[in-house]
């Protein structure tokens, strides 16, 4: 009989120790989602769900803050985020996408996190470094940055990403010899190939090889933009991207990139889902304008006006695809109502110029140039296009002004000096 009082009395003394001692459940927190598209209202309340039944769950934690960091939730998402490392110690994920949604509030904090979870991948992926290397040099700590670039080349010797950024430090140290070698190396790869090209120019400016320096800037300039280095940790977290904003920046990504046709199918995909929506409409129009297709623009941005009336860039996209068309009247009078809703839109004034000038109305295409430049000093096409136009009227000085203001924009444009000698000889 005492031994079994003696084992009750040590079972109640340990229960009442553990009780005492044990880790107290993390509370989850509150999020408002009154005002949230219903979409990303349900996710939240999802993953809440999740981490109350499992709170002491690193993944659970960490997914809420994958989830929180797309919708503006900073301090939720912080706390979710140091949860998810506080119970899952070992996984760098969380301490990855820490540092991503804290970069622009916290950056010396962002750095330790990037720091950590280079720690702990060991290049596996390689983008927490690469993303290390990438934020030191921004910050103006070359040589931590360096020795960074310098092991992920010791991994991949060819590495593309890893060229241009040692490339850049290099450029910035002035040796512009070991720049360009470096640059060598990435000129073809489609992740840096933009980048790469605009760095070269740079050089070879500063070498004084002036023909080389504008070749390689007319490549930049002509080339897509650089593909982004794969992240599959941001990849997974932007699956938790909902709702119509989310669709709406995939879908202009998807323009930015060229797919139209997938582009087209996600925003003819939102005019369904969001019936009432103006922007997937603008979006659609501005897009078909892009590839000079007209009657299709139209039909989109009359659309848009329907749902949003007041919009001063459905007018000008609108504008853009009557004179697409060659509908110059019609433009004019949407032009006319844009003016009215933004009178200090540059775009609408150099496209009321350009209408007039179709429709023969030089005094007022004139008047409308000498706005958009007023409004713009520095938009090479309103230069040119009055210089034109004052020509034509033999007010051949305050052409020749208008091009060699041009000209100090853009000194190597060819069209713009063959304007300026054809003046010059006709005075």
């Amino acid at each position: 009989m005492l031994r079994v009082w003696a084992a009750a009395l040590l079972f109640t003394i340990a229960l009442q120790g553990y009780i005492a001692f044990r880790p107290e459940i993390p509370q989850t927190p509150v999020i408002d989602t009154t005002f949230l598209d219903p979409a990303v209202e349900g996710l939240i309340q999802r993953t809440l769900d999740e981490v109350r039944a499992t709170p002491r769950s690193g993944a659970a934690w960490g997914k809420l803050g994958s989830v929180l960091m797309h919708y503006e939730f900073i301090d939720e998402t912080v706390t979710a985020f140091e949860r998810a490392a506080e119970f899952s110690p070992d996984d760098p994920r969380w301490p990855y996408l820490h540092a991503l949604a804290i970069d622009t509030i916290n950056p010396d904090l962002a750095l330790n996190k990037l720091r950590r979870a280079t720690e702990l991948t060991i290049d596996r992926p390689d983008m927490p470094r690469l993303r290390l290397a990438q934020s030191l040099t921004e910050r103006g700590l070359n040589e931590e940055a360096e020795t960074h670039f310098k092991l992920l080349l010791q991994s991949v010797s060819t590495h593309p990403m890893a060229l241009l950024g040692l490339a850049r430090l290099r450029q910035a140290q002035g040796q512009l010899s070991e720049a360009t070698n470096l640059l060598s190396k990435c000129l073809n790869d489609p992740h840096t190939s933009r980048g790469a090209h605009a760095v070269l120019a740079m050089i070879e400016q500063a070498l004084g090889n002036v023909p080389t320096a504008e070749a390689a800037a007319r490549a930049s300039s002509s080339l897509p933009a650089d593909l982004p280095w794969p992240d599959p940790w941001w990849s997974e977290a932007l699956v938790w991207r909902v709702g119509r904003k989310a669709q709406l920046e995939d879908a202009s990504a998807l323009i930015d990139r060229g797919a139209w046709l997938e582009a087209q199918s996600a925003l003819e995909r939102m005019t369904r889902e969001f019936p009432n929506d103006d922007e997937p409409w603008y979006l659609m129009g501005w897009a078909f304008n892009q590839l000079q297709r007209g009657p299709e623009a139209e039909k989109a941005l009359r659309e848009h006006l329907r749902l949003s009336p007041q919009s001063p860039k459905g007018h000008a996209q609108l504008a853009v695809s009557l004179l697409s068309q060659r509908r110059h009247a019609e433009a004019v009078a949407v032009l006319e109502a844009g003016l009215k809703l933004k009178p200090t839109w540059r775009e609408l004034h150099s496209n009321m110029g350009y209408a007039c000038v179709q429709l023969g109305h030089d005094d007022d295409a004139i008047s409308h140039y000498r706005n958009a430049l007023a409004l713009d000093p520095n938009y090479i096409p309103s230069h040119t296009a009055l210089a034109e136009l004052l020509a034509r009227r033999s007010r051949n000085g305050e052409a020749r002004q208008l091009l060699q203001r041009a000209l100090e924009l853009s000194p190597s444009d060819e069209r713009l000096k063959s304007m300026l000698k054809r003046i010059e000889a006709d005075q």
